[in-house]
């Protein structure tokens, strides 16, 4: 049963990703936020990936922080026409994803092919740990280890460089 519950109790709930929706009713969005926030956790250490996940996790949890807020300060006819769906309901389909921003989809598909070039190197540079003779690798290891680091600092770079450069141009076409 869906209803508004004591303020100081949501507000409570509320630092718990997913808790608050619950207590208000919305089981759905609860378990999927709090599904989502511990996969994140969870991948990482399961698929010995790196932290970024993390982050994610992080992420989920500033969101369900407001959205249980924003859901408690509803009024009371727009707390009722609120729909209880999972979180993922308007992004994944029984065909896959459905990104239909085009500057998500080709930013999203950057950082997963950063990503994975990251991991890739990881996983390769281990190879030649065995491969090249232990006096060699001293002295080589130190670049082979930071080659990822700094693939994924440019990026982030020209990432930052491209929405600089949109600011601009946006702000000059309002001129």
């Amino acid at each position: 049963m869906r209803r508004k519950k004591g303020k100081f109790t949501t507000f409570i709930c509320s630092f718990i990703p997913g808790a608050a929706e619950m207590y208000m009713g919305f089981m759905k969005q609860g378990i999927s936020l709090m599904a989502i926030f511990i996969l994140c956790f969870v991948i990482p250490s399961v698929l010995r990936v790196s932290d970024v996940f993390i982050l994610f996790a992080v992420l989920v949890w500033f969101y369900s922080f407001f959205h249980a807020r924003n859901l408690a300060s509803c009024d009371e006819e727009t707390f009722q026409n609120i729909q209880d769906d999972y979180v993922w309901t308007g992004i994944l389909t029984e065909t896959g994803l459905k990104i239909t921003h085009p500057a998500v989809r080709k930013w999203g598909a950057v950082a997963l092919i950063v990503y994975g070039v990251t991991q890739l190197w990881y996983s390769i540079s281990n190879w030649f740990y065995y491969l090249i003779p232990d006096r060699l690798w001293e002295e080589v290891s130190m670049f082979v280890d930071d080659i990822p680091d700094i693939a994924v600092a440019l990026v982030i770079i020209i990432v930052g460089c491209k929405l600089i450069a949109g600011k601009k141009e946006e702000l000059h076409g309002e001129e």
